[in-house]
């Protein structure tokens, strides 16, 4: 099943110097032994680099520039084949990277993430509605976690998270980015990342915001919404307007289209 295969696990933190050694410590207890654990530091202002350095972990301070450069530092500075990211006010079950990676190395090149369900806890304890891959669905709403194993060439082949994205819709492009060039996830049906809910969620924006984030995923990927282009015409050109720039097409390739995904 690939034990000799390194998994990095790449931290991001901010002011969470009360929560980030729980982080740590589910990081460091993986029933897949060979693990790295890398700590980006985002100009933290509290205890949190004296809490990481307690741990054999590596360590990296940097100034605030938020959690996408700090997520996109990590993956740059870290050495193994498939990545991990964990935001340090969150926790993996001990056997998170195992499962995840014994989904991906099993799975076709086109194959290029796992990911498994997710429970928050905390102030509110319920399940995340996770569910297996669905390219047509993945396109309308989102329901893979930041923290689905990557394998590393393609996350940086990729670009990274894009940060003009940010308040927790960032991971959501970058997953809808990856099949526009060809690449699928695959879902590990059981519950292994605990996600604390303890206040205002950056991922809990108004309907409003949603709608127009929506609008801006379908308009940088029109390929990948065309349905809706059709329907919605006078939408599509407002919000292009809106969301100037360029959009983003799916390479010409021979390459498998994620279940038969149709791009035309």
């Amino acid at each position: 099943m690939g034990v000799d295969v390194r998994v990095s696990i790449v931290i991001s933190n901010y002011n969470y110097g009360r929560f980030v050694g729980e982080a740590i410590a589910s990081a460091l207890g993986q029933t897949h032994h060979h693990v790295e654990v890398i700590v980006v530091d985002d100009g933290s202002t509290d205890d949190s680099l004296d809490v990481i350095r307690r741990f054999p972990v590596r360590v990296f301070a940097r100034g605030n520039q938020g959690v996408c450069a700090a997520r996109n530092y990590g993956a740059a500075k870290s050495t193994g084949d498939y990545l991990i990211f964990l935001d340090a006010d969150d926790v993996l079950e001990s056997g998170y990277a195992e499962s995840c990676l014994k989904a991906l190395v099993s799975a076709p090149d086109d194959v290029a993430y796992a990911y498994s369900g997710m429970q928050t806890f905390g102030l509110e304890a319920r399940d995340f509605p996770s569910r297996p891959f669905d390219a047509r669905r993945l396109v309308k709403k989102n329901f893979v976690n930041v923290s689905a194993m990557i394998r590393r060439s393609i996350f940086l082949d990729a670009g990274g998270f894009d940060p003009s994205w940010g308040k927790g819709l960032e991971d959501w492009e970058f997953w809808v980015r990856l099949l526009s060039r060809g690449y699928c996830g695959v879902w590990v049906p059981a519950t292994k990342l605990r996600y604390r809910k303890h206040g205002p969620s950056r991922n809990l924006l108004e309907r409003r915001t949603l709608r127009a984030l929506g609008w801006k995923l379908q308009v940088r990927y029109p390929r990948l919404c065309w349905r809706k282009l059709v329907r919605y015409p006078l939408n599509w050109l407002y919000w292009r307007w809106r969301h100037r720039g360029p959009t983003l097409l799916p390479p010409n390739s021979s390459r498998v289209h994620c279940d038969g995904f149709p791009w035309e």
